[in-house]
């Protein structure tokens, strides 16, 4: 027991053992009702499917109505950012599941794969401790996302609604433009309203301030494809 607690506050499992001491306390707060789980996996708050209730995105950076003067001009820069830990996190799927779930998931694994390491090979001190703390941080991201899967249908059915009870809304274009790979609009929730990222069909484009519907879920675009409202366009026509 004594040599089981010594390795638990040792270089490096502590900081293990520090990440699952809150993972469990989170865990009794959900428990006793004091936190709220989110079931959406990943999209909660003002999140459905590709729903950002901010203006950056990891994906998408957009700059819009830059004034000057009489002058206005639309700027939409498209920065696709490759490699880094966001690819990580897709590429093991982790985001399949709420956040904390999945973190609770690393932080167990990791704590038990550090643990071992002490135990049984001897990782202890600076230099082997760090590479045990790096070895067991990659070892349990890759038990999560295996011991994870199983459980990722538990949470879509909620998403796939919530996705579900969008389509036939109007929404607002709020970009500079909206095509077939770039865009985003705004619909109406009752409160602030929803930022949804948006696509057209091949050909089809629209402008700010234009009205759409939305009629599908594009599940290879993440995002909803939109068709224009005539009367938006009436003004064109003129």
């Amino acid at each position: 027991m004594h040599a089981w607690l010594t390795a638990a506050v040792a270089y490096p499992t502590i900081i293990w053992t520090t990440l699952l001491a809150v993972a469990v306390l989170y865990w009794l707060f959900v428990i006793l009702g004091a936190v709220h789980l989110d079931l959406g996996a990943d999209h909660g708050g003002a999140d459905v499917g590709d729903v950002h209730a901010g203006d950056v995105h990891a994906g998408d950076v957009h700059a819009g109505d830059v004034h000057a003067g009489d002058a206005h001009a639309d700027v939409d820069t498209d920065v696709d950012v490759d490699g880094g830990p966001l690819d990580i996190v897709g590429a093991l799927r982790l985001r399949s599941v709420p956040m904390m779930v999945s973190g609770s998931f690393v932080s167990l694994l990791g704590w038990l794969l550090s643990w071992a390491a002490a135990e049984w090979l001897g990782a202890r001190g600076a230099l082997w401790g760090s590479v045990s703390l790096a070895g067991s941080f990659v070892g349990a991201l890759l038990l999560t996302s295996l011991a994870i899967r199983p459980l990722a249908p538990l949470f879509k059915p909620n998403v796939a609604r919530r996705r579900d009870s969008l389509v036939g809304k109007l929404c607002v274009v709020r970009t500079g433009r909206v095509d077939d790979s770039f865009g985003e609009a705004t619909v109406e929730d009752g409160g602030a309203g929803l930022v949804v990222r948006v696509r057209v069909e091949h050909g089809e484009a629209l402008g700010r301030g234009e009205e759409a519907v939305i009629v599908a879920w594009d599940e290879a675009r993440e995002a909803f494809v939109v068709a224009p409202m005539p009367s938006s366009r009436r003004g064109d026509d003129l």
